[in-house]
């Protein structure tokens, strides 16, 4: 499917929906619908970069995922964390209780435009568990545009990006909170991708991650300067790394069949001094921990996600609100040429 029969799919659905145009040739979808943003599409990938499930070949099994309000249904989304306090009720039976609030996503957000920048806000108010009991309002806005090619003020940028083609957004994500109670909350980008690939986390200091479900295992290997894991999407694990060790910066390169690939890179507001309030589900205040890395086993369609958490707020921190800017570059072209600009970027030698 190209940009446009997934666009006829959305409008059948009833999404409301907005084109941005994120680098030469490249466009994403910004959906009202969950503030989901599907893409990036181009010529030579008309199906879009990030993961989709395969239910948006059928309208109506698609439909069906959007009336009754689930959350998988693909691209890059931002949800609140921690998932420990909003999303289980029971850490002690995490799996069964398990559940996406309904106001996270879908939501009710509202969006709108100007120029090249759309902006998605809702307010919203969920129960905490688990951590502490409790109730939390919620303000929260995402300003979404296109972010220039970090490359570009390099002496070697025509060399470079020779055979390469750049697309890249950004978002400036805005959260308020308040509570009577000390609940604490912090913006988490999840961005669905498509396996196989290899995720590469540079480190100041490699340390191995820590499991949340079924142990990553063999996925994972320790290198001279980060973690490299293995992104299959038929082997659920999830595993979590310490904001103290992290460059602000991860990556994605996909396998290929061809010469060619996808690099994924992520840029967000690592800061060590933050609390990153999320906790593995069997270890109780275990927090800290800035990246998440999620391998579907195939149930749930077989995706993989980069999942980032921004600064964490308030009443034990003292802080309310929060403004971060996260960042995504998107390079495709001859894979020896993408192992460069990885080495650049990420720092690793591929």
């Amino acid at each position: 499917m190209n940009m446009n029969e997934i666009l006829e799919v959305f409008r059948y659905c009833g999404m409301n929906c907005e084109i941005l145009e994120v680098g030469d040739g490249w466009k994403v979808i910004v959906s009202e619908h969950g503030g989901h943003i599907f893409g990036p599409f181009s010529d030579l990938y008309p199906e879009g970069i990030f993961w989709i499930p395969d239910a948006v070949k059928d309208k109506n099994r698609y439909k069906e995922l959007i009336d009754n309000g689930i959350w998988n249904i693909g691209g890059d989304r931002v949800w609140i964390a921690p998932e420990i306090q909003f999303n289980i009720r029971d850490r002690s039976r995490f799996r069964e209780t398990l559940d996406t609030p309904k106001t996270i996503d879908p939501g009710s957000y509202r969006m709108s435009r100007e120029k090249d920048c759309i902006r998605l806000s809702m307010s919203l108010d969920l129960e905490s568990h688990n951590t502490v009991e409790g109730s939390m309002h919620i303000d929260f806005s995402r300003m979404i545009h296109y972010a220039p090619d970090p490359l570009r003020k390099l002496p070697a940028y025509r060399e470079l990006m020779e055979g390469l083609s750049y697309c890249g957004l950004e978002e400036v994500i805005d959260l308020k909170v308040s509570s009577d109670q000390d609940v604490l909350a912090e913006s988490w980008d999840l961005l669905q991708i498509r396996p196989k690939g290899t995720l590469f986390i540079p480190m100041y200091e490699p340390l191995r991650g820590t499991d949340h479900y079924e142990p990553a295992g063999d996925h994972e290997t320790v290198a001279d300067n980060g973690i490299c894991l293995r992104i299959t999407g038929d082997s659920r694990y999830k595993i979590a790394y310490r904001s103290a060790v992290m460059t602000g910066r991860f990556g994605y390169l996909a396998d290929s069949d061809t010469d060619s690939s996808v690099l994924i890179i992520v840029c967000y507001p690592n800061n060590p001094s933050a609390m990153y309030s999320e906790e593995p589900p069997l270890i109780e205040g275990d927090t800290g921990y800035s990246i998440h890395v999620y391998n579907d086993d195939g149930n749930s369609g077989g995706f993989a996600e980069m999942e980032c958490n921004m600064l964490t707020v308030g009443n034990p921190t003292r802080i309310h609100h929060s403004t971060d800017r996260l960042t995504k570059w998107i390079f495709t072209g001859k894979t020896d040429r993408l192992k460069r600009i990885a080495q650049i970027l990420l720092g690793w030698h591929i």
